[in-house]
């Protein structure tokens, strides 16, 4: 897999990045072990996250994707090899605090 400079911050990432929206939703943590590793294997090193993912989905307190990369990388020992995209935003719960930067 080819890498390339991350705007200007001179990380190197993987021309593609792994989204991870189905993690702990559709895709239950062992199939998304599985998809980590091959993306891995294959060369890929930016995975992309976000603590809103799955929060819209039935008794799914969202941030179930980001457990899972975290359980992952601390398996396999490999934080330092990955680049880890993540956002702020997304509405977690009702109330002033419940979304944005504060």
């Amino acid at each position: 897999m080819n890498h390339r400079n991350l705007g200007r911050t001179g990380l190197k990432v993987s021309n593609i990045c792994l989204g991870t929206m189905q993690w702990g939703w559709t895709a239950d943590e062992a199939a998304s072990r599985t998809v980590m590793d091959a993306f891995v294997e294959a060369g890929g090193n930016f995975i992309d996250t976000a603590d809103i993912y799955s929060f819209w989905a039935e008794n799914n307190p969202g941030g179930v994707s980001e457990e899972i990369i975290g359980r992952w990388m601390k398996e396999r020992g490999n934080r330092d090899q990955i680049v880890l995209a993540t956002k702020v935003r997304g509405r977690m719960w009702g109330g002033p605090n419940g979304e944005g930067l504060s």
